[in-house]
């Protein structure tokens, strides 16, 4: 017996296969930009010269926001998908407006707090 590791099989009317292959691309999108945002954290941590304590507060500030762009981008991508089988759209109204304020914020205060 064959298993599908995807989820349910559904039928490909209209759109819908590619709309959530779409939903898709823009969680790996997320994925990928919250990985390097956390990247640059365990970097500046890691490899920042003479700043000690402060770099490593500041590699721990950005890796945070690279967990926060994740985790919205998988509650986004989750939300949509139950979006798209139900046949409805919500825009995203302030989840990622507020989401990209938080990281630019908390980027500022890891700059702050190396420099």
């Amino acid at each position: 017996m064959k298993r599908n590791i995807g989820g349910e099989t559904q039928p490909n009317v209209g759109s819908v296969a590619r709309d959530h292959l779409a939903n898709e691309r823009t969680y790996l999108a997320w994925l990928r930009t919250g990985m390097s945002v956390a990247a640059i954290g365990v970097a500046v941590a890691k490899f920042a010269p003479d700043r000690g304590g402060n770099a490593v507060a500041s590699g721990l500030i950005l890796i945070v926001a690279g967990l926060l762009v994740s985790a919205y981008g998988t509650f986004r991508y989750r939300n949509v998908g139950r979006q798209i089988q139900a046949g409805v759209f919500a825009p995203a109204a302030i989840g990622a407006i507020g989401t990209a304020g938080v990281v630019i914020l908390l980027a500022t205060i890891a700059v702050l707090v190396l420099i």
